[in-house]
C-alpha cells in the first residue's frame, strides 16, 4: 500500500512548533485582554463614582451609557492591538511610530464621541454648555488614557519578546550543546571499533578462529549497548560498569594473562555518570598500559566519594611497550564532555604516574543519583 492509500486515524498531527506557536499567542492575547479589560473597568467605576459623588440626577442614565461608551473603547483598544501585532509591524520601533500616529486620532475620537453620549442623557453636557476649555481638557484625558494603555501594553508585549528570545537562545543553546556532545561521542567508538577489528583480524591470521569468532561476538554484544546509548544523558554507574565489563571481556581475548579488578561500593551503583565516560581511559589503558607488558598485567576500575563529589580512577599497570598517552581522542575527548555537562569549574580530570610506574586517571564529578 502506497503512503498516499493509508487510512486516516482521524487525529490531527500538529507540528510542535506550530503548537509553541499558538501558545505564545494565546499568552500574549491573554494577557493583553486582562491589561485592557482592568483598564478600562477602573475607568468606568472612577468616572461613575465621580458623577455619584456630584449628586447628578442622571446617574442611571449616565452609568448605563458609560457602559456603551467603554464597550466603544474597548473596541478602539482591540483595533490598536490589531495593528500592533500586524508582521509588517514586528519592532518596538515601529510600533511606536504606529502608536505616535494612531493614539491621538482614536483619543480625539473616542472623546467626541463620548462627549456627545453624555450629553444625550445629561442636559448639562449640551452643546448650549460646550467649551472649547473643556473641549481640549477631555480630548487631553483621553489622549493621555489611550497612551497610558499603550505604554503599558508595549511594556507588556516587550516582556514576551524578552521571554521568547531568552527561550530561543537557550533552545539554540542546547541544541549546539547536544550536537557537540553527539560529535564527540561519535569519536568514540569508531576508535574502538578500528581497533577491535584490528584484533580480530590479528587473531584470523593466528590461525585461532575460535578466539576470533568469540570476540566478533562479545563486540557485537558491546556495541549493542554502546551505540544505544545517549551522548547527552547520565547512567547509573553499575550500567557503566557493565559497558565496560563487556568492553574488557574482549580485550581480556587478546590478553589472557590481563587481570582485571573493579571496586565499587554498593551505595554508589545508582549514582550517575556520563554515559560511556570511562571507556575512553580504558581504552587507552589496555593500548598503552597493558599491551606488550611483561604477564601479569593489570588494570583497576573505582569508584569513591569525596564529599559531594563522584570519584573515578582506572590505573593500569604501565609497563606496556607505548609509553605515550595520547589525548586526542582519549582524554581530551572525556575533559570536553565533563565540561560541557557539568559547566566550567564543576569536574575535573588528572592523569599521571605514581611512584610504582602505574598511570592513574582521576575523574571528579559532582554526585547525583538516580
Amino acid at each position: 500500500m502506497s503512503a498516499s492509500t493509508l487510512p486516516s486515524s482521524g487525529i490531527a498531527h500538529v507540528p510542535l512548533s506550530h503548537t509553541h506557536e499558538r501558545v505564545k499567542m494565546s499568552r500574549r492575547t491573554r494577557a493583553a485582554v486582562y491589561l485592557t479589560l482592568a483598564f478600562w473597568g477602573s475607568n468606568y467605576v472612577l468616572l461613575t463614582l465621580g458623577t455619584a459623588l456630584s449628586a447628578n440626577e442622571h446617574l442611571a442614565a449616565i452609568a448605563a451609557m458609560r457602559i456603551l461608551t467603554t464597550l466603544l473603547g474597548l473596541g478602539f483598544c482591540y483595533l490598536i492591538h490589531l495593528l500592533l501585532t500586524h508582521p509588517r509591524i514586528s519592532t518596538t520601533k515601529r510600533r511606536l511610530i504606529a502608536l505616535a500616529l494612531v493614539a491621538p486620532v482614536s483619543a480625539e475620537t473616542f472623546a467626541w464621541a463620548a462627549f456627545f453620549a453624555e450629553a444625550a442623557v445629561d442636559p448639562s453636557q449640551s452643546l448650549q454648555n460646550f467649551t472649547w476649555y473643556g473641549a481640549v481638557r477631555t480630548i487631553s484625558f483621553w489622549t493621555w488614557f489611550f497612551l497610558a494603555w499603550a505604554g503599558l501594553y508595549l511594556a507588556l508585549m516587550y516582556s514576551f519578546d524578552v521571554q521568547e528570545e531568552q527561550r530561543r537562545t537557550a533552545e539554540l543553546r542546547e541544541k549546539a550543546h547536544a550536537a557537540q556532545l553527539q560529535a564527540l561521542h561519535s569519536q568514540i567508538n569508531p576508535h574502538f571499533l578500528f581497533n577491535s577489528l584490528n584484533s580480530v583480524s590479528a587473531l584470523i591470521l593466528d590461525r585461532e578462529n575460535d578466539l576470533a569468532d568469540e570476540m566478533v561476538v562479545k563486540l557485537a554484544s558491546f556495541l549493542r549497548l554502546g551505540l544505544a546509548a545517549d551522548p547527552t544523558a547520565k547512567v547509573p554507574l553499575a550500567v557503566e560498569m557493565e559497558l565496560q565489563r563487556a568492553y574488557l571481556d574482549i580485550e581480556r581475548l587478546r590478553y589472557a594473562d590481563l587481570i582485571v579488578s573493579i571496586e565499587i561500593p554498593d551505595r554508589l551503583e545508582t549514582a550517575l555518570v556520563p554515559s560511556l565516560i570511562l571507556q575512553p581511559i580504558v581504552e587507552n589503558a589496555i593500548k598503552h598500559g597493558v599491551s606488550g607488558a611483561p604477564p601479569p598485567a593489570s588494570l583497576k576500575i573505582s569508584a569513591s566519594e569525596s564529599g559531594e563529589r563522584l570519584v573515578l580512577e582506572v590505573t593500569d599497570s604501565g609497563q606496556g611497550k607505548c609509553k605515550s598517552k595520547g589525548a586526542g581522542i582519549g582524554l581530551s575527548n572525556v575533559s570536553q564532555r565533563l565540561e560541557l555537562l557539568y559547566g566550567a569549574g564543576a569536574s575535573s580530570l588528572s592523569a599521571g604516574r605514581d611512584q610504582q610506574g602505574r598511570f592513574h586517571v582521576q575523574l571528579h564529578m559532582p554526585l547525583e543519583f538516580l
